[in-house]
């Protein structure tokens, strides 16, 4: 089969879990014996590069984005956001729409010398580039809710938000009426582009329930595949060998968080739970808004050690007895979790979006509302004997699945 990828970032340019999800996808299909092209800006330099190995053509097309994608604007970007969140959005979804009118011209390009099989749109841009192109078999794979929600996690002051309305927006955001209409216009139009695909892969059936209760998507149109991991992110090395190596006590339960610093991931919530269950030690890998907290904590118990790379942050994994997800927001997956099951950790979550259903897949964890009171009770009664290579061999031969179960997906 002759399969073409279209996705705003590709690896080693990524904003997070769906370019490294696609990443190992590709890598699989290929291996599985199919024609494979990803098409993507190029961010490093000016020009167009391609890419060639074994199955897999990585286009990495001549973008302005080059220019764009500068520290010195990013910096400017989130100093608006800051500021104000409605003109960051409004001037957003200008970028968003000039993005993916680029995207839509080079891929119109592309396919008046080639045909594919299937053309696949990776997230938001590439789902709005690609709904203005008439062919065959397109798929659009649902990674968050930026079809749906500005926010792109449907969350509104900590409640699952029932759409951008005018009220719901001058409530999140702060926009004035005439700011909040034009968000609510330009929102609307993107609800509409689902139906000119033939059909969607969703991350998670929270996620797939929700555009289907929204958009009134028949459920058949939706397939649910949850992201894979690298193994890359597997530690080799025993927990007391992880402990050894990054100097961590021998004698504790550890409790590990992996995410931004930030109130929507529960950040905040860890020195109150640490507080409650003193004899673990909380080790904190991450940054964000709320790093000041972490280093200046002056709990015993709290051990904040900044980002890590995935070479090193696998071995906190295995070092640690329990992961900690205590997110606010509705999260669409939650990668952290099946990165922690995997090197073998009991995953106290919230229980929001779809944390639970994540942690009832993997069969080791609970759920419970996102208080410290309630984590803390979880974190105690943690079981003591490890499901290790149970979980491994799970997860894994998901992973290594990945390809089948998009081809599968796709063509159901």
């Amino acid at each position: 089969m002759k399969i073409l990828f279209v996705t705003e970032y590709y690896p080693p340019i990524h904003m997070g879990g769906a370019e490294i999800s696609l990443k190992i996808l590709v890598n699989k299909l290929a291996q599985l014996g199919h024609e494979v092209t990803v098409i993507t800006p190029n961010y490093t330099k000016y020009k167009t590069e391609t890419e060639i190995s074994k199955n897999l053509r990585v286009i990495r097309f001549k973008s302005w984005r080059y220019f764009l994608f500068k520290k010195q604007l990013r910096k400017i970007s989130s100093e608006i956001y800051l500021r104000k969140k409605s003109s960051y959005y409004f001037q957003l979804n200008g970028y968003i729409k000039f993005s993916s009118f680029e995207i839509m011209k080079v891929v119109k390009e592309l396919l008046q010398t080639e045909d594919f099989d299937v053309i696949h749109a990776n997230n938001l841009e590439s789902i709005l580039a690609l709904s203005k192109i008439q062919v065959n078999t397109k798929v659009a794979h649902l990674r968050d809710f930026a079809l749906l929600c500005w926010n792109r996690g449907l969350n509104n002051n900590g409640k699952l938000c029932e759409g951008c309305s005018l009220t719901n927006i001058r409530q999140c955001m702060g926009a004035n009426y005439i700011l909040g209409s034009a968000l609510v216009h330009e929102i609307n139009k993107r609800k509409n582009v689902l139906g000119k695909f033939d059909k969607m892969l969703a991350i998670s059936n929270f996620v797939k329930m929700e555009f289907v209760k929204r958009l009134n998507i028949p459920t058949e149109k939706i397939s649910v595949l949850y992201n894979p991991i690298t193994q890359e992110i597997v530690s080799n090395i025993s927990k007391e060998e992880a402990r050894q190596y990054l100097n961590l006590p021998e004698d504790r339960t550890i409790v590990l968080f992996v995410g931004t610093l930030t109130e929507l991931k529960g950040a905040h919530l860890i020195p109150k739970i640490a507080k409650e269950v003193p004899e673990h030690l909380f080790v904190v890998v991450g940054d964000g808004p709320l790093r000041k907290m972490f280093i200046e904590s002056p709990l015993e118990n709290v051990l904040y050690v900044g980002y890590q790379p995935m070479e090193i942050l696998r071995h906190y994994y295995k070092a640690s007895d329990i992961l900690l997800v205590p997110s606010l927001w509705y999260e669409p997956l939650g990668r952290v979790i099946i990165e922690g099951a995997v090197n073998g950790c009991y995953v106290v979550g919230s229980d929001k979006g779809a944390i639970p259903e994540l942690i009832h897949w993997i069969g080791y964890g609970t759920s419970v509302p996102p208080q410290s009171k309630y984590f803390a009770e979880a974190i105690k009664n943690a079981p003591q004997t490890a499901k290790h290579e149970k979980l491994k061999t799970k997860i894994i031969d998901y992973s290594n699945k990945y390809g089948e179960k998009f081809i599968k997906a796709i063509m159901e």
